[in-house]
C-alpha cells in the first residue's frame, strides 16, 4: 500500500503533545514496517527543519505555498487534493485534525486526541474557537473511514458530541518512550539541575501553560502547604496564561523554567519529589506516565481520561477541589511508605504503555483498509 501521512505538526520548533505523538508513532511504525510505502506530506513557505526518517520505504513530499492561502483553498474549494499532490495514496493518515482536502477514493484515517474545544470552550481564546469552527472538524472526522481515539474517554466524546459511528472508532493508547526511566547518573542529573537552576526539593508540573491544565489550582493548593519544597512549573506558554503568570510572580517559592528540551525531561522528572497534573480535561495525558516511568509519584485528576490511563499508578484527586489537591500533596510528601507504594505502582503501569504497541495497532488499522 501507498500510505500518505500529514506531518505538518512536525514543522513546529518546539514540540508539544500532538507533535511528540506523531514523531514517536511514525518512528515506531517505520521500524516495524518495511513493506508499505510511506509518503510524508508537509507545506511551508519558509525553510523547515523536519525530523529525518531514514528508511528506504519513506519519502518526503513538501511544498512552499503560503499556509494561509492553501488552508483557505481547502476550506472554500475542497482543493487541491493532498493525496493527488503527493502522487497518489491508497490511505492517508492524519495524526491530528488539520485543514485538508482528500479524494473520495482515498481511504482516510485520523487520530483524535481530545474534544476539549467542545467540552470546555471557555478555556480557549476567541481565535482558537474560530480556528476550530472554520476547520470544520466534525466534517473531517465523519468523512474518515477510520478514527483513532487515544482513550475510551475520547471515543465516548466522539460518539456523544459529534455522533461518530462507533464501529469506525478504534481506541489506541499512546506510548511511553523507553528512555524515560530511573536515572542514577549524577552527571546527567547535575547538568539538568544547573541548566534550569533547580532547588534541592521541588514539586513539578510539566506541560503547556494554559487554563485547561489547572495550573492556577496547583498554585493555590501548593500555597496552602507548609513545606520546604519549591513548586517548579515547566512548559511552553499557551493561551490565557496572564493570571497564571501573576500568581507565579506573587510567590517566591514558585519557579517558572519555560520550555524543557526533550533531552532534559527525564532528568527533570527524576529530580522532582512529586509530579502534579490535576488537569480539568485530558484526551490521554502523557507527562504523568513519563514521570511514573522515571520513578516519580504522581497526582492526577480523577476525571476525563486520567483515571482510565493512570489507574492505580497515581493518586487521583478532584481537579475542582483545591483543598483535596493540597491535602494529596501534603500526604504524598510526608508519608514515605505511601510514596514508595505509588512509585512501584506507577512504574508498573507506565511499563504497559509502549510505542511499539501503539504502532502495531495503528498498522492493523491501515491494513484493514487495504483489503
Amino acid at each position: 500500500m501507498k500510505i500518505g501521512i500529514d506531518i505538518r505538526c512536525l514543522m513546529a520548533e518546539n514540540y508539544s503533545g500532538v507533535s511528540w505523538y506523531t514523531f514517536n508513532l511514525l518512528k515506531s511504525i517505520f521500524e516495524l514496517d518495511n513493506n508499505n510505502e510511506y509518503i510524508l506530506f508537509y507545506n511551508n513557505s519558509k525553510p523547515v527543519d523536519l525530523p529525518k526518517f531514514n528508511y528506504p520505504n519513506v519519502s518526503y513530499v513538501g511544498f512552499k505555498y503560503s499556509n494561509k492561502i492553501l488552508n483557505l483553498m481547502f476550506v472554500l474549494f475542497n482543493r487541491p487534493k493532498i493525496d493527488q499532490m503527493i502522487g497518489g495514496a491508497d490511505v492517508f493518515f492524519m495524526p491530528n485534525i488539520n485543514f485538508s482536502a482528500l479524494s473520495v477514493n482515498c481511504q482516510k484515517v485520523i487520530t483524535v486526541h481530545d474534544l476539549s474545544y467542545l467540552r470546555y470552550p471557555q478555556f480557549l481564546t476567541s481565535k482558537s474557537r474560530f480556528w476550530h469552527q472554520i476547520i470544520i472538524a466534525k466534517k473531517i472526522i465523519q468523512q474518515a473511514e477510520r478514527v483513532i481515539a487515544v482513550s475510551e474517554n475520547t471515543k465516548k466524546d466522539l460518539i456523544e458530541l459529534l455522533g461518530v459511528d462507533e464501529s469506525k472508532i478504534k481506541v489506541i493508547y499512546e506510548g511511553v518512550d523507553s528512555k524515560f526511566q530511573v536515572v542514577n547518573n549524577p552527571v546527567e542529573l547535575n547538568r539538568v539541575r544547573q541548566k534550569y537552576k533547580l532547588p534541592d526539593k521541588f514539586v513539578l508540573y510539566l506541560g503547556t501553560i494554559e487554563p485547561r491544565k489547572n495550573i492556577e489550582g496547583i498554585i493555590e493548593a501548593y500555597s496552602k502547604l507548609k513545606i520546604n519544597h519549591y513548586l517548579v512549573i515547566g512548559g511552553g506558554v499557551g493561551w490565557k496564561s496572564d493570571a497564571i503568570m501573576k500568581l507565579v510572580r506573587n510567590n517566591a517559592k514558585i519557579k517558572l523554567i519555560g520550555y524543557v528540551a526533550e533531552a532534559d525531561k527525564r532528568g527533570l522528572y527524576n529530580l522532582a519529589d512529586l509530579f502534579v497534573y490535576p488537569s480539568y480535561y485530558e484526551g490521554f495525558g502523557l507527562p504523568p506516565l513519563e514521570a511514573m516511568a522515571c520513578g516519580t509519584p504522581v497526582i492526577v485528576g480523577s476525571n476525563s481520561s486520567q483515571s482510565e490511563v493512570i489507574g492505580d499508578g497515581g493518586l487521583l484527586v478532584d481537579p475542582y477541589n483545591v483543598n483535596e489537591i493540597s491535602r494529596a500533596m501534603e500526604i504524598m510528601l510526608t508519608n514515605k511508605e505511601l510514596m514508595d507504594q505509588f512509585i512501584i505502582a506507577g512504574q508498573k503501569v507506565a511499563a504497559s504503555y509502549r510505542w511499539q504497541k501503539t504502532a502495531q495497532a495503528t498498522l492493523e488499522v491501515f491494513k484493514s483498509l487495504g483489503k
